[in-house]
């Protein structure tokens, strides 16, 4: 069974959905289904990483983590806030 839902999308993610479509076999719906499934899919998978945010913190302090450069501005945050 499936449900109609209205969702906002940037115009570029339309055009290229919509550029998608034409050489697809698939509806849009089903490409959009598809792409949902695999995002949450994943989504799930890292969640259930168990990262003890201390013990690599001391690990990158010590240096047996590699630690790598961020740029905050051009960070996303994707999920909540880091564990402190």
């Amino acid at each position: 069974m499936s449900r109609r839902i209205a969702v906002s999308v940037d115009d570029d993610v339309l055009e290229a959905l919509n550029a998608h479509t034409r050489g697809s076999p698939l509806s849009r719906s089903e490409l959009v289904n598809v792409a949902l499934r695999r995002f949450l899919r994943a989504e799930r998978r890292a969640a259930r990483l168990n990262v003890n945010g201390a013990e690599q913190a001391r690990g990158i302090a010590s240096g047996a983590v590699p630690s790598h450069r961020l740029e905050g501005h051009l960070l996303r945050l994707y999920r909540g806030p880091w564990e402190n």
